[in-house]
């Protein structure tokens, strides 16, 4: 059996428990998605105040509703559509989080394949953190899913609540998006 295959097989028992309102198992769980769950928050919101109270009503309501999650399994993208759900309630009840797109300055030149050292940019993550904070809600939250959480486009578009086309279409465009701004600091 594969290493994946366990891991999964480890987490759908932890869920199990915890749906059992098994205490150590819940908080297994909370200690194993805790980082990637505040990292995804984070590039959501960006402000520390509003990130511990979202992690706060993220983990209390996925403890509340854990035992109504029918399949173990899908616990990860169950997670993470409450934290999305939160996250941009969060966002709508402030509204001082203005979210511009950068999606537009891109559009007019996506045949655009100048050279450029990938690899070295994407090595540096400071660069990666600061880029993916320029852009829009959208284009940041299906990066990070995808390429730091990845999960699969179905999965995707699961916790965002649309098409897969439409999962697509934004990965497209953000990558656009992000190569601009990175080469953009390759340049300053």
């Amino acid at each position: 059996m594969a290493s994946s295959e366990l891991s999964q097989i480890h987490e759908s028992l932890l869920v199990v428990r915890a749906q059992a309102r098994e205490e150590a198992a819940f908080q297994e769980l909370v200690k194993q998605y805790e980082r990637r769950m505040l990292y995804y928050v984070h590039r959501l919101l960006g402000s520390e105040t509003e990130r511990a109270d979202v992690m706060q009503d993220i983990w209390f309501k996925v403890f509340m509703k854990l035992p109504s999650l029918r399949v173990p399994e899908a616990f990860r993208v169950w997670l993470y559509k409450i934290a999305h759900d939160i996250a941009v309630s969060q966002l709508r009840t402030n509204r001082r989080h203005a979210t511009t797109s950068l999606t537009d300055e891109f559009i007019e030149d996506p045949d655009n394949t100048s050279t450029w050292d990938e690899l070295e940019l994407l090595e540096n993550a400071e660069f990666v953190h600061e880029a993916l904070g320029k852009l829009s809600l959208p284009h940041r939250e299906v990066l990070t899913l995808r390429f730091l959480e990845e999960l699969e486009l179905a999965d995707i578009a699961e916790v965002v609540r649309c098409s897969v086309g439409t999962v697509k279409s934004r990965l497209h465009y953000a990558k656009l998006a992000m190569r601009k701004l990175l080469e953009a600091t390759c340049r300053d």
